[in-house]
């Protein structure tokens, strides 16, 4: 069939437009779909603005549609003016090879987004690299438990096969009549008008400044402003993050606004500082006890994964979340307006680890330049200068993120990961492998065993750091355990991201977490050692499933518990339960009801005798007076409930964001002098 190369042109570029749209359509759908299936639908047609979001996405949309099309269209008008076969063949290879991987890698960014929202609530952030930093293996069995991948991977394989020969059709091959062509006038008036579009879409505007994520917000309703983004701007913005923090470049007293160290010293602290060394004004110590001198009690924190209290406060009848737990909860100190330091489990188990607040951005420490640097802030070392034998023991494997070697720099006197647990305990060799653990680990229980077994025959006082892995996906436990209630009914499942499969096993895995620990709180406390041992908990991060997140709800998303069994004789006679506090306050906290006249580098606050902040990675930070996220004051409508509400700045509103700038400038000032290698806490000034 012979066909003029003015009508082969032509209907190249009508097939190139009808593809552009095409997808155009497809991906206005999946965001109506993600407003059906995140948010509340009903809600949602009732706003006005949830129209201008669409619309928003569309254009939004439009960015990388016009970047997937550029080459292509300009390839296909090249070869219009350069005529010839080998020409023609040329470009027809290289438009189908740039449109098959460019609209591919498209989809599975939104199939990714898709998925990193339905865990964060959230578009691709930088936490998305955790996915290639993590156990990736681990993952992928994870992934491979929980969804039928067969029946995905088998649909995904034919849609990319039909879209292959879609694409082949679409820019089929004829024999030419190379003399035969259009107007040159006309076809360059095609060349500019396209030029034009994809300029204009690729900015999405044509003012001064292109459209950027920040104009996005659009609604006092942050879902129906996250509903405009798509992952693949989100995941651009964090690589840009992700290069310019990672590089350690980052001056936070400029980024702040401070002039130096010691006004940033005075935000955070509330008191000028005494010495021009910054180390000797960190340097702090604990209120002589000359009973705790003379028995020291050993120490258990337990930092539980996906610990949220949100899921735990709905913990009732036919719903049993916290097993044994819950009594412990009403008998002892319990701390409920207290934040993770980051979102996800590699941040949140240094920043507890080593005391400190996350500095936004920046590479967590054990993946940085950090990573070899012993930091006297690391909250184990006050318990060993005391004559304690300290532990870390994680239910994994320590090769984990490298985290076994940044706490051997730390200088832990034991690393205890699942392969050397096993070893310790002889017993657990008879345990069938499915009831022993999984790809992540080994079952919370068996810590617990192990913990027991080393304070049993201890002869020196105890300090165990200890991070859990059961309440992750699969969400597997021992056949051994029976679980409670959990009767996921239609009135909850409208409120969840998840399907009822997925949703039961998430809430029989926290069941199976609090009911372990629980069990374990129960044996301390009715043995003949119940004086004898201080246990802590608090949540590597949160987890949220529900539909309907707005920014009024970003503290109740991020909280986690902070609990604390203390011996009669060990407990605060007055505090106040209300207080807020975030990670970096743990250590602060312990020492002060475990240690007598301990020294220590204090990032942190004591929250039984201190007024503390609560702060979170995401830029949150809160006290009772209210709280300053996403660029807004907010202050408490309900505080009971952890629910804010947007309002006018205040003195106290404007020191509490003062506070969270200065602690994080101090503490990345602090790091700074600990990487100088100064070895006493008499070293220079950092800013001189």
């Amino acid at each position: 069939m012979n066909i003029s190369f003015k009508q082969y042109h032509w209907r190249w570029t009508k097939n190139l437009i009808l593809l552009f749209l095409g997808f155009l359509f497809l991906m206005t759908l999946a965001r109506i779909g993600f407003s059906f299936f995140f948010g509340n639908f009903s809600e949602l047609l009732k706003d006005p603005a949830f129209k201008s979001a669409l619309w928003l996405g569309v254009r939004y949309d439009l960015i990388p549609l016009s970047y997937i099309n550029a080459l292509p269209f300009l390839l296909l008008n090249l070869a219009y003016f350069l005529p010839g076969k080998i020409t023609i063949k040329g470009t027809r290879f290289l438009i189908i090879a740039t449109l098959f991987i460019g609209y591919c890698v498209l989809g599975w960014l939104y199939i990714c987004d898709y998925g990193f929202y339905s865990y964060f609530q959230d578009h691709i952030n930088i936490l998305f690299f955790g996915f290639f930093e993590d156990d990736t293996q681990a993952l992928l069995i994870s992934i491979w438990k929980n969804y039928n991948l067969p029946l995905w991977i088998g649909l995904i394989v034919v849609l990319h096969y039909a879209f292959w020969r879609i694409l082949k059709v679409a820019f089929s091959p004829f024999d030419f009549d190379l003399k035969s062509k259009g107007s040159y006038l006309r076809t360059l008036s095609l060349l500019l008008v396209g030029i034009v579009f994809l300029a204009f879409t690729g900015r999405g505007t044509f003012n001064r400044l292109p459209l950027s994520l920040e104009d996005a917000h659009i609604s006092s309703n942050e879902f129906i402003n996250k509903l405009s983004l798509n992952g693949v701007l989100t995941l651009n913005r964090a690589i840009k993050i992700r290069k310019t923090f990672g590089k350690g470049e980052v001056n936070y007293l400029q980024r702040y606004g401070f002039e130096n160290w010691q006004e940033a010293y005075e935000a955070s602290f509330g008191q000028k500082p005494t010495s021009s060394l910054l180390l000797k004004n960190l340097t702090t110590k604990t209120p002589k006890n000359e009973q705790l001198a003379k028995n020291p009690p050993h120490v258990v924190l337990v930092v539980m994964e996906s610990f949220g209290t949100y899921w735990n406060d709905k913990d009732g009848e036919n719903l049993r979340l916290l097993g044994e737990l819950g009594k412990h909860f009403k008998e002892d100190v319990l701390f409920k307006n207290f934040l993770s330091a980051e979102n996800g489990t590699i941040g949140s188990i240094v920043s507890v680890a080593t005391s400190q607040v996350i500095r936004p951005g920046a590479r967590f420490l054990s993946e940085s330049d950090y990573m070899k640097t012993f930091l006297r802030s690391s909250g184990h070392l006050p318990y060993k200068e005391a004559g304690y034998d300290t532990h870390f023991v994680y239910g994994g494997k320590l090769g984990w993120r490298d985290l076994g070697k940044y706490l051997h720099t730390q200088q832990y006197d034991n690393l205890w990961g699942a392969d050397e647990i096993k070893e310790s305990l002889p017993e657990l060799g008879h345990i069938a492998k499915n009831d022993l653990g999984n790809e992540w680990g080994i079952f919370d229980e068996y810590l617990y065993t192990f913990i027991e077994e080393q304070i049993r025959t201890s002869t020196r006082p105890q300090f165990f750091l200890v991070l859990t892995t059961s309440n992750h996906p699969p969400f597997e436990y021992p056949s051994s355990y029976s679980p409670l209630k959990v009767d996921v009914n239609q009135e909850l499942l409208d409120q969840l991201t998840v399907d009822k499969d997925l949703a039961t096993k998430r809430f029989v895995g926290v069941q199976y977490a609090n009911q372990k620990v629980g069990e374990f709180l129960s044996r301390i406390k009715t043995s003949s050692q119940k004086d004898e041992v201080v246990i802590s908990l608090t949540g590597d991060h949160s987890y949220w499933i529900a539909k309907g997140v707005g920014l009024e709800q970003d503290f109740k998303r991020y909280a986690v518990p902070f609990y604390l069994y203390l011996p009669e004789s060990m407990k605060p006679a007055n505090y106040d339960k209300e207080n807020f506090g975030s990670h970096e306050d743990i250590f602060p906290t312990l020492y002060g009801v475990t240690l007598s006249e301990a020294s220590y580098i204090k990032l942190g606050e004591d929250m039984f005798r201190e007024k503390s902040f609560a702060m979170n990675s995401s830029g949150l930070v809160a006290n009772k007076e209210g709280s300053y996220h996403h660029g807004e004051f907010w202050k408490w409508s309900n505080l009971a409930q952890q629910e804010l509400v947007r309002t006018d700045v205040t003195d106290e509103l404007l020191k509490l964001k003062k506070h969270q700038e200065g602690l994080i400038s101090i503490t990345d000032l602090y790091l700074r002098e600990e990487k100088s290698n100064k070895k006493t806490d008499e070293g220079s000034d950092p800013q001189e």
